[in-house]
């Protein structure tokens, strides 16, 4: 039996669907605490790339391919959007395609998770 440790990258989507989840009620705090709507925005997005990193990172060790610097940095810059330049670059055209389409479909997960737990948090805040 695989241990946890064994499936980083699916160790990577767990954080993430628990990152969408909390991101959630700290949208709605925030929105009612006034100018902290920034930070939380600026805080996600760079969790977000962090996040994408490492997923291409394990990645790119299981597929036994550098991860070059210059991609890690795409990465952190610009987050979900290289994402799928490194898929297209690790994979070619046809993979690249069926992964992007598997990877829009994770996010369209995440971003339901953060949706239900913002309408949670908004409906039990009585707003």
């Amino acid at each position: 039996m695989p241990s946890f440790l064994s499936r980083p990258k699916r160790n990577v989507l767990l954080v993430a669907g628990l990152f969408s989840a909390m991101l959630g009620p700290l949208m709605v705090l925030s929105i009612e605490a006034g100018d902290n709507f920034r930070i939380v925005d600026f805080v996600s997005l760079i969790c977000i790339s962090l996040l994408v990193l490492a997923w291409c990172y394990f990645d790119s060790l299981e597929r036994r391919q550098p991860l070059y610097p210059r991609l890690r940095l795409v990465i952190l810059i610009f987050g979900v959007l290289a994402l799928f330049i490194y898929l297209f670059k690790s994979r070619g055209l046809k993979q690249g395609m069926r992964s992007s389409g598997m990877a829009l479909l994770s996010l369209l997960g995440l971003v339901v998770i953060m949706l239900s737990s913002t309408l949670v948090c908004a409906v039990l805040l009585g707003d």
